[in-house]
């Protein structure tokens, strides 16, 4: 049983994934559209895919019984109407929070999505997903275990990552969804790269932009990893980012990115 008493087997059932790095497209949509709507919402997501996106990148952490929820941030103020912890708020708490408003008065309609509502959106939609664990530090597992749970409730059909900054999310989704691929979070590439990768098990690493290096991601995809850099805002940036290499790169602005880069001459695999 579990600090929050959801019961975790030491082992779980398989779900099934492809190896999500090699469906990715040169842009992915971070935390949606974001930069044209309240982030992580389902305008977010839906603005998205209306702009051409076909992966977009959300925040999965938990509430207070354990239901994975889509927010990025620990506490709720940036984000929404509410004040205090996610994690020390019930699901029926945090569905009454207007998460849209803090952006612009036009969403002031929007809630918070569960994972699983926005596993059902999409599928619908036909998205991949980067789902980047956001645990409470201590509650890595009870994280992890409430994605495992939607995913058993809504059959995904699309490609998925998970991704995080916290080791102990990615051993504990090594666990409970071992075929579902993992990438590690950084803000500048480690000079131990590789040792933490297979310390993570994890396929790629994805870092900041000002921490790019030509050629640490040269030894890396070398090494067989992938790279993805976030956030690149600037479409001249992405484009210099994927001839370096990089599989993605994670945008507010899809729109922008996918314009600038349609038409062009193809970027390696892409």
């Amino acid at each position: 049983m579990s600090p929050c008493g959801v019961f975790m087997p030491s082992h779980s059932m398989p779900f099934a994934s492809p190896d999500a790095y090699e469906y990715l497209p040169p842009v992915i949509a971070h935390r949606g559209a974001s930069g044209s709507a309240p982030e992580n919402t389902r305008a977010a997501i839906a603005l998205a895919a209306h702009q051409g996106a076909r992966w977009i990148e959300v925040d999965v952490t938990i509430s207070a019984d354990g239901i994975a929820v889509i927010h990025h941030d620990a506490d709720l103020a940036r984000c929404s109407d509410g004040s205090g912890l996610v994690i020390q708020k019930r699901l029926a708490e945090l569905k009454q929070l207007d998460a849209g408003s803090w952006y612009a008065a036009e969403f002031a309609q929007e809630r918070m999505l569960t994972l699983t509502e926005l596993l059902v959106l999409a599928n619908q939609l036909e998205l991949g997903l980067n789902l980047e664990i956001k645990p409470t530090i201590g509650r890595e597992p009870e994280t992890v275990w409430a994605m495992h749970k939607a995913l058993q409730q809504v059959p995904f059909e699309q490609a998925l990552l998970f991704s995080s900054f916290s080791i102990h999310a990615l051993q504990a989704a090594r666990r409970h969804l071992p075929h579902v691929t993992r990438g590690l979070n950084v803000e500048a590439i480690p000079a131990d790269w590789q040792h933490r990768l297979e310390e993570a098990d994890c396929a790629g690493l994805h870092f900041a932009r000002e921490f790019f290096d030509a050629q640490a991601v040269k030894a890396i995809r070398a090494a067989g990893y992938h790279c993805m850099v976030f956030t690149v805002n600037d479409p001249d940036d992405a484009r210099q980012l994927l001839q370096a290499g990089v599989d993605a790169v994670f945008t507010d602005f899809p729109q922008r990115l996918l314009q600038h880069l349609q038409g062009r001459a193809p970027l390696g695999k892409h």
